[in-house]
């Protein structure tokens, strides 16, 4: 497979979710590659501000919206960050995330195959590791699908969509199964909760004990910096057949402790670390590691981020806040 690109000049990309954690740091990266960018997102009004950047509030999950903007503006590029990212709430609520998560892509492919079939250079969505089946690691874009949570199963389905559109309609489509992401910004995951505990005891907020789950499970973090220039290289991509599946993630796995230990390091009092049961998650997968290959075959990309450099910019973004 090889990294040739296309794009159209100037090319005008449709980013959702343009608020959230991912997506400020995706469009940050889409205005330093001088990209026109059209940001959509539920808040009144749009946490950046830039030339080249035009918002509009809206919810994607109304269908008509799109087709609104695909008709209104020379829209050439989308990518899809907008959904529910919530596990433990998918299990409460299932009809809601598959409905915002899978429906809504639908609902986002059938207005392109009718609004602008021959316009959209690439459409790019986020699915996720936890679609895979983690028997056997590290897990390759071949490996065997089994999702156990709602939310993972909203990305499957996500997943079939975008390769029907793409097999069927050849609708640009191209699926970023991500792992475990990292970095400044993030409200959730491990690592932004562990990391924000520090700070606080930093500032005398909590006692210096950090409070967590299970150490030992293996994760392949990637910053987020690296994750959207990765997005941004397969939203570019014209060789690959439309549909296709890219991991990207690291390529390495690291225990809860390598992050723990980091923190310890870069913390400016001494702490000690408690494991509270309830926060250890039954059936958890014990390691969770990703094959790169195909994404760095396709387009050349390569993470250049390290663990240490993540954490130290995750724990420096919440001293920031307090």
């Amino acid at each position: 497979m090889t990294s040739t690109t296309r794009m159209a000049n100037p090319p005008l990309v449709l980013l959702t979710g343009i608020n959230g954690f991912v997506g400020q740091h995706m469009a940050a990266y889409l205005l330093r590659q001088n990209m026109n960018l059209l940001g959509i997102g539920r808040r009144s009004s749009c946490l950046m501000k830039h030339p080249n950047l035009h918002y509009i509030s809206g919810d994607i999950t109304q269908s008509a919206i799109l087709t609104q903007l695909l008709q209104e503006h020379p829209i050439t590029h989308i990518v899809h960050l907008a959904g529910a990212n919530d596990v433990s709430a998918s299990y409460a609520d299932p009809v809601q995330v598959l409905h915002t998560n899978a429906w809504c892509t639908l609902h986002m492919l059938e207005a392109v195959r009718a609004a602008a079939a021959n316009r959209i250079l690439g459409f790019l969505a986020i699915g996720t590791a936890y679609e895979y089946d983690f028997q056997t690691m590290p897990v390759n874009e071949t490996s065997p699908i089994l999702p156990v949570s709602p939310y993972a199963w909203s990305k499957q389905i996500m997943t079939s969509f975008m390769q029907m559109y793409g097999s069927v309609y050849a609708v640009p489509t191209f699926i970023a199964r991500t792992f475990n992401l990292i970095g400044p910004g993030n409200a959730t995951g491990v690592c932004a909760l562990l990391a924000k505990q520090v700070a606080m005891m930093e500032k005398g907020h909590l006692p210096p004990k950090l409070v967590m789950g299970n150490t030992a499970v293996q994760r392949d973090f990637l910053d987020v910096r690296d994750a959207v220039i990765a997005y941004g290289s397969l939203m570019q991509l014209s060789a690959a057949p439309f549909g296709h599946v890219f991991n990207v993630c690291s390529g390495t796995a690291s225990p809860v402790s390598a992050i723990v230990d980091l923190l310890q390091h870069y913390a400016a009092i001494p702490f000690e670390v408690a494991v509270d049961e309830r926060l250890i998650r039954p059936n958890e997968a014990p390691l969770v590691q990703g094959d790169n290959a195909k994404l760095r075959a396709a387009t050349g990309w390569a993470p250049t981020f390290s663990l240490a450099q993540s954490v130290s910019d995750t724990l420096d973004y919440y001293r920031s806040l307090l």
